[in-house]
């Protein structure tokens, strides 16, 4: 038997959200003498089979109602498992497409900026980190906010996505280069109009997820220390909601 906190070290998932599994009625650990979580093989495995299930898009309600209808087999959590390699497979897909759209820039000497260049290895960065991804949504958002995401990042067409993975570069890029100049400008509304556009597709989804993704950027200095690289500065974080807030003056 393993304590709460060797789970989450072991496993990933934070001990908030194990508390929260517990909640729930999805796990039942034992309690030592000293009134301490415990956590046996079996409360393990049914752990191994919360996450499948909810990195494949269902809600905690939904999980309950599985996990004490039936015994899942475990057939049915290998395609769960192997839709979610798939799902990574697909990002990892992205990053390098995105590597080769610069490559083939550089190489026809279009111009191709220092900035954008290392915006181009954070995106890489990203796309193949989501479990540092993880840390930080467990963080700010609930289970279920994260169930929310995951369903609104499926509605969204691949295109979409594809489209808004290569142009995100250039347009931090051109963004941080506006840093400490009027947020009110010309260029800068334009600026905040590209950001709105790349973030709407998943609001028209869920509005409800708008608020605390403002959130977890506004508190980036508050992430895990071994979650993930920020996507960019507070600097320029709080130039895109200076000129936000410029646009609706």
């Amino acid at each position: 038997m393993v304590s709460i906190g060797d789970v989450a070290k072991q496993s990933g998932v934070t001990v908030r959200a194990l508390r929260h599994y517990e909640d729930k009625g999805l796990l039942a650990p034992q309690r030592s003498e000293s009134g301490q979580r415990v956590y046996r093989y079996r409360d393990i495995l049914r752990l191994q089979q919360i996450q499948l299930l909810k990195q494949t898009g269902f809600s905690l309600e939904q999980i309950a109602d599985l996990l004490r209808s039936k015994e899942i087999p475990a057939t049915d959590l290998l395609r769960m498992q192997k839709t979610v390699l798939e799902e990574k497979q697909k990002e990892i897909t992205l990053s390098l497409q995105a590597v080769e759209d610069t490559l083939t820039q550089l190489e026809a000497r279009e111009t191709s900026d220092l900035s954008t260049l290392c915006n181009m290895i954070k995106l890489g960065e990203n796309a193949m980190s989501e479990e540092k991804w993880q840390k930080v949504w467990d963080k700010f958002y609930s289970p279920e906010d994260n169930v929310k995401w995951a369903k609104a990042k499926a509605a969204i067409p691949d295109d979409v996505i594809t489209a808004n993975e290569r142009a995100w570069p250039d347009l931090l890029a051109r963004t941080e280069k506006l840093v400490g100049t009027d947020p009110a400008s010309l260029e800068a509304q334009a600026i905040v109009k590209e950001w709105n556009a790349m973030t709407q597709a998943i609001y028209d989804v869920d509005p409800s997820l708008m608020g605390k993704a403002a959130q977890m950027y506004d508190n980036m200095d508050d992430w895990p220390k071994d979650g993930p690289e920020k996507p960019f500065s507070n600097e320029v974080w709080a130039f895109v909601k200076a000129a936000e807030k410029a646009a609706q003056s």
